[in-house]
């Protein structure tokens, strides 16, 4: 087998090993918290404070309401019982009246908004809620999926990680070296040659390098430096 099979397979193996820790870390994560849970959580918690905020805000308009309307109530029975006679005071009990009506007008429509926003946040805070729920469950069939598969995983990853440590082995320092420099620049490190074609930048590459690749030498790509396999 040549350094460049040798250095493909260990590509093979490197892309695996990157699965199977990310798939480990994914599930440690879960395990410790769900950022998405905890998200919904809080929104849940800042909807049920707006809610008690308007809760206190519509009581207030609602007491402002009730307050003009028997403060309205008390001028007209003293407009209309008798009790007022001058002129200048029967005109301003009527100019009051008319002032009261109207901030008793202002004052319903702003209890009609609060009533309208109120209706809006208890259909976030459902519409919320039902999302953490679902998410709480989804959470937990996931945990459960992670504790059975967790046992193969760490398998499966000590497996990968011996199958690595054995190849590198039969690799001499030098063509590690060129793989490790490689792939920090180049994805994938190791590419094979199509047709005579580079398949990592898909341009010719030329007779010599092909040559020495077929040989079993370890070369790079002319352009893109990618090491080729033939």
């Amino acid at each position: 087998m040549s350094d460049s099979q040798r250095l493909f397979d260990l590509q093979v193996l490197d892309h695996r090993l990157e699965q199977l820790r990310s798939e480990r870390a994914v599930a440690d994560q879960r395990a410790a918290g769900d950022p998405q849970l905890k998200s919904l959580d809080r929104h849940v918690h800042e909807l049920r404070a707006a809610l008690s905020q308007m809760a206190s805000r519509l009581r207030q308009e609602e007491l402002e309401v009730e307050e003009l309307r028997e403060r309205a109530a008390s001028h007209e029975r003293a407009l209309y019982g008798g009790s007022v006679r001058h002129p200048a005071e029967l005109e301003r009990y009527q100019h009051e009246i008319r002032m009261l009506r109207e901030r008793i007008g202002a004052a319903e429509d702003r209890e009609l908004t609060a009533m309208e926003e109120q209706e809006g946040l208890e259909a976030d805070l459902r519409a919320a809620e039902a999302k953490a729920v679902a998410r709480s469950a989804e959470l937990e069939s996931l945990r459960a999926q992670d504790a059975g598969r967790r046992p193969a995983l760490d398998q499966e990853l000590q497996g990968a990680e011996a199958d690595r440590a054995g190849l590198a082995a039969q690799l001499g320092p030098s063509a590690l070296r060129l793989y490790v420099s490689t792939a920090a620049r180049r994805t994938p490190a190791v590419v094979r040659i199509e047709g005579g074609v580079c398949s990592g930048c898909r341009l010719p590459v030329a007779h010599r390098v092909l040559e020495e690749a077929r040989a079993g030498h370890l070369v790079t790509c002319e352009n893109c430096e990618r090491i080729l396999l033939p």
